[in-house]
């Protein structure tokens, strides 16, 4: 959802999006569950500012709104590209660097379940705590996950760990399979790469831990 992706400028250096121009503000990626925010004025977080780098005053954007493609991250330039305004999404690595639309502290916004709500009434499943290893395809729509720590949830309760379970699926299949999200957010450091020459710059990401029903299962070997 950053603007100059969809644009097709980044194409050559880092891929594109599945995401197109007409699909804003109308296309469903997922169901009433799938409520994505970028939101740089968390106080403490990595991916912090007040206004960006072009003197744009910060505010939350909603990527994805209830599972409709809603905001896409915008610089000046990019804005007035798509016929509208900035919304403070403009990021440089440096002073000597181009502001381009970069993501800042991104996550999936929170249900109102606690964690044992969520398991509490599966007979069978697996809850996948963290992965070891993750694949996106050019457009950002396929995607590879590789658990880490994973479990068995038997009868609601966690059970036997599971050694390296795989998640592939689709943005679509994820975010129209979410049933429930826990009420807690956890938030992760990284650093989004972009650009030629690259930029690195500090975010947040996470979530809640999610509920997906019938969601396809491998193992790596």
């Amino acid at each position: 959802m950053e603007a100059d992706r969809i644009w097709g400028r980044e194409a050559a250096q880092a891929g594109e999006s599945f995401v197109k121009p007409d699909m804003l503000g109308r296309w469903r990626v997922g169901n009433e569950q799938a409520t994505v925010v970028d939101d740089p004025t968390i106080p403490g977080s990595l991916g912090f500012y007040l206004y960006d780098d072009e003197g744009v005053p910060a505010r939350p954007k909603y990527i994805y709104f209830r599972g409709v493609l809603w905001e896409p991250l915008h610089t000046r330039f990019t804005a007035y590209i798509f016929g509208g305004s900035s919304n403070a999404s403009a990021r440089s690595m440096d002073y000597a660097s181009e502001p381009l639309p970069r993501m800042s502290n991104t996550y999936l916004a929170p249900g109102d379940h606690d964690f044992d709500e969520l398991i509490e009434d599966i007979r069978f499943g697996l809850y996948v705590r963290s992965y070891m290893e993750w694949n996106i395809d050019d457009i950002r729509w396929g995607q590879r996950y590789v658990g880490l720590e994973a479990y068995i949830i038997r009868n609601g309760e966690l059970a036997e760990p599971v050694r390296n379970p795989v998640l592939e699926f689709t943005a679509r299949e994820f975010y129209s399979s979410i049933v429930a999200k826990e009420r807690k957010v956890e938030m992760y450091a990284g650093i989004c790469g972009k650009g030629e020459p690259p930029q690195g710059v500090l975010v947040w990401f996470g979530g809640p831990s999610v509920r997906l029903k019938k969601m396809r299962v491998g193992v790596m070997r």
